[in-house]
């Protein structure tokens, strides 16, 4: 029996339901743990609508306010079922 998932299938997949706070404003991603935490911060900036920077212009930190690494897989962190997260520019980004 092969490891493909069906598309629309959760089955087997583990996710992590990450609430995303972008200046201020927050939004819930699900995401595989598989995937890099660039791709959450990726829609998270794409649902609150801040595009005008580039995605690698966002920090990703955590409650502790410890930059997190956006090439880690979200697995890696052991972050659990939830977790909340904070994306903020970097300094001397200007807003746009």
């Amino acid at each position: 029996m092969k490891n493909e998932k069906k598309p629309g299938s959760d089955q087997g997949t583990d996710f992590v339901e990450i609430t995303m706070v972008v200046n201020g404003q927050p939004v819930v991603i699900k995401a595989v743990e598989q995937q890099p935490l660039h791709v959450a911060r990726q829609k998270a900036l794409e649902e609150t609508k801040n595009l005008a920077q580039p995605p690698e212009n966002w920090e990703i930190k955590n409650e502790a306010g410890e930059r997190l690494d956006p090439d880690k897989k979200l697995g890696e962190f052991e972050f659990g079922k939830e977790v909340t997260l904070f994306l903020s520019l970097k300094a001397g980004v200007a807003g746009g």
